[in-house]
């Protein structure tokens, strides 16, 4: 039996079992992270989505800032899963990319799809007030950036990653509070930077 940095016995942790209720709350904690920013995550909040109970949510952490942290971690590990999928897919294509085709791959590793647009910028913004998901997200960003430019590299560019994700995000930012078509407007502004 080990213990954590509470003093909590992780003995149940090591089972199947202890670990699946761990994830289960970390991805709860990770999709209200994503929805409501930071401020949305609370032990009470998480043990509400898992159908838990609330000990059960500080069992398996030494406090909300080790959950929050988690909870960044996978988020940003989602999002740069995304982008090497989308790097491996683009690098196992024969023949060069059309502009236009060129262009909606860095979007598709980019954007997110199954998630609404303005909680995922929102809950960016929402972020930074908090040191254990901005630590997480900063820490993760590197893996994100090294999908990013294998996709560039693989398309002919270049622009280094951290520019084509700013202006990605730009453009996001812009759609969202113009009420314009972001891919449309990623695109156009794309064009000009790959």
């Amino acid at each position: 039996m080990t213990l954590t940095k509470a003093g909590k016995a992780t003995e149940t942790m090591t089972t199947g079992k202890g670990l699946a209720r761990r994830q289960e709350i970390v991805e709860a904690a990770a999709a209200i992270l994503r929805s409501e920013g930071p401020a949305g995550v609370s032990h009470r909040t998480v043990a509400r989505r898992v159908h838990c109970s609330l000990s059960a949510t500080t069992y398996y952490f030494s406090g909300l800032e080790e959950l929050l942290e988690e909870a960044g971690r996978l988020n940003i590990g989602r999002w740069a899963s995304r982008a090497e999928r989308v790097a491996e897919a683009v690098e196992c294509r024969v023949g060069d990319l059309e502009r236009a085709e060129a262009l909606e791959v860095i979007l598709d590793a980019m954007v997110p799809r199954d998630e609404i647009l303005l909680g995922h910028y929102l809950q960016l913004v929402a972020a930074g007030g908090s040191k254990p998901v901005r630590r997480a997200y900063r820490t993760g960003r590197d893996r994100l950036n090294a999908a990013m430019t294998r996709v560039l590299r693989r398309i002919g560019s270049a622009a280094p990653a951290e520019l084509v994700i700013a202006v990605v995000d730009g453009a996001a930012v812009s759609a969202i509070s113009e009420g314009r078509d972001l891919r449309l407007l990623a695109t156009n502004l794309l064009d000009a930077v790959v």
